[in-house]
């Protein structure tokens, strides 16, 4: 039951937050939104198939056998937050931001793990690899965000 509640709780999480992503009159966004949709997807897919992760229960489990409630409406949307809170930032404030945002992440994951059927680390695959992993998919937000502002910057509309 209280994994069927997880899953349902991101899916609302993630339809409730999708006018994060309009709110401002910035084009960047959404397309960063994507982009992080697709880096999440490759990950989760590489640490299914080399059985490393698995989902045990999970939404459409028929289609999909990574998380993609998880994927595409949860992670995303806090990469992208991450991204706006960092829009105009320095080094510091990115590093401390993304203790901000990617502690409470990760610590989400290790509760999931622990405590749920929704998430299991198999294999070699420990906690701190899934931590590790949150700070390089926000960073790699952070980078693509960089080559969006470079090029909104040049042709802004």
């Amino acid at each position: 039951m209280i994994n069927r509640m997880i899953i349902l709780f991101g899916i609302i999480f993630g339809v409730a937050s999708f006018p994060t992503l309009l709110k401002k009159s910035s084009p960047i966004w959404l397309p960063l939104y994507f982009i992080n949709c697709i880096v999440n997807f490759i990950f989760d897919k590489i640490l299914v198939e080399t059985k490393q992760v698995k989902y045990p229960v999970r939404f459409l489990p028929k289609l999909f056998k990574i998380n993609i409630v998880y994927d595409f409406l949860v992670c995303p949307y806090l990469s992208v937050w991450y991204c706006k809170s960092t829009y105009n930032s320095r080094l510091s404030g990115l590093i401390g931001k993304l203790f901000l945002f990617g502690i409470p992440q990760a610590v989400y994951e290790i509760i999931l793990e622990r405590k749920t059927k929704t998430l299991k680390f198999i294999g070699r695959w420990k906690w701190f690899y899934s931590a590790f992993l949150v700070v390089i998919v926000k960073l790699i937000s952070r980078g693509v965000l960089e080559l969006f502002k470079k090029q909104y910057n040049k042709n802004p509309t």
